[in-house]
Parts: structure tokens; sequence; C-alpha cells
């Protein structure tokens, strides 16, 4: 009786457990079936990701630290060296010269200048006509030198002039006609030259 009895209840469970079986895998085709169970695993990932994205999202840390400035160290200093180098000087030889005696003073020469003659009346003969006429008058400077013959030597020149050509012109003409006696130098006859003035007046040719 006992073996019977035990038998019985031992089917009576395997039955049940198969029932169970059987209604789990009926509601889980039916969850499929119906989209409860899309739902579900849907919600599962959703949780799923958002747990992973918290996890994943780093934390809002503080920034670092600044980096210390350190100050640079200074360049090491070299120390200049102090070469003396002597170098010896050659002195020019002292050479003591005599300083030449002071020129001797020219010897003063005695002259004479030239000597006037005669001259004839410029401002009557050689008044250029035209010139009178028109009323110019002036003085001009002419240089006559005299050779030791006595006699006019080289051309008459024009030292300062009465301001119009023709009365300058007329001045060394008349003065090359005048007679002149030539100087000396030292007491002997030597060529000399001399400036004279000759003076073109209307008045005085009137």
């Amino acid at each position: 009786m006992a073996s019977r009895y035990h038998d019985s209840s031992y089917n009576q469970r395997r039955m049940v457990a198969f029932a169970a079986i059987v209604a789990v895998h009926l509601f889980i085709a039916w969850a499929f079936i119906s989209g409860f169970g899309q739902k579900a695993i849907k919600q599962g990932v959703q949780i799923l990701e958002t747990t992973i994205i918290k996890q994943d999202q780093p934390k809002d840390l503080p920034p670092p630290p600044p980096k210390p400035e350190l100050d640079r160290p200074p360049p090491p200093s070299v120390p200049v060296p102090i070469i003396n180098v002597n170098v010896p000087i050659e002195t020019p030889p002292i050479v003591t010269t005599r300083a030449p005696p002071p020129p001797k003073a020219a010897p003063i020469i005695a002259a004479t200048p030239a000597k006037t003659v005669s001259l004839p009346s410029c401002g009557e003969d050689y008044y250029p006509a035209q010139e009178l006429r028109q009323g110019h008058a002036g003085s001009a400077v002419v240089r006559i030198c005299i050779g030791v013959n006595n006699r006019i030597d080289g051309p008459v020149q024009l030292i300062n002039s009465s301001g119009y050509p023709a009365l300058d012109e007329a001045a060394g003409k008349c003065m090359g006609a005048g007679r002149y006696k030539a100087g000396t130098i030292d007491g002997k006859p030597a060529r000399t030259c001399k400036d004279y003035k000759v003076t073109f007046s209307p008045r005085e040719a009137q």
C-alpha cells in the first residue's frame, strides 16, 4: 500500500510540473504574439542603455591646477679672463738738427721812376669830337713803361676806364705821344713803369 501511494504522488507532481512548464511556454508565446514581450524587452533595453550611458558619462571634474611658473635660472656667468699683453713700444730715435739761420734781409734797392719830359695837351688835341659834342667826360688811368733808351717799351696798358671806350683809346694815344726819361735802379738806368691819369672834360676843351 505504501508503494502505490508513493507512485501516485510522484506522478501527480510530474503532471503539475509538466503543466507549469506548458503554461510558461504558452505565456511566453502569448507575450511575443501580443507585443507585451517586445515592450518589456524595449524597456529592459532602455533601462540597460540608461544605466550604461549614466555610467559612461564622465563626472564633472574640477580643472587641473595651473602649472607653477618656475623662474628660469640665470645663464651661467663666465668670467672674462684678463690678459695683460706687454707689447714693446719702439721709440723713434731722437735726431737733433740745427735750425737754419734766418734769411738775410734783402738789400734795399734805391729806384727812381720814369720821368716825363713833355706831354701833349690831351684835352684839346686828343678829345674825340663826337664825345665832345655829346658832352661825354671822364678820367682814364694808363700805364707807360720806359726802357733804358728813354722810349716807350711795350704797349700802353689801361688800368682804370673812364666809362667810354673812345676816351680810353684817346688817353692811350695821348700818353704814347709824350717824351719820357727812364728811371734808375741802384743809380743805373733801368726799365721802369709809371701810371698816368688823363682827364677829358668839355669845359677844359673849350
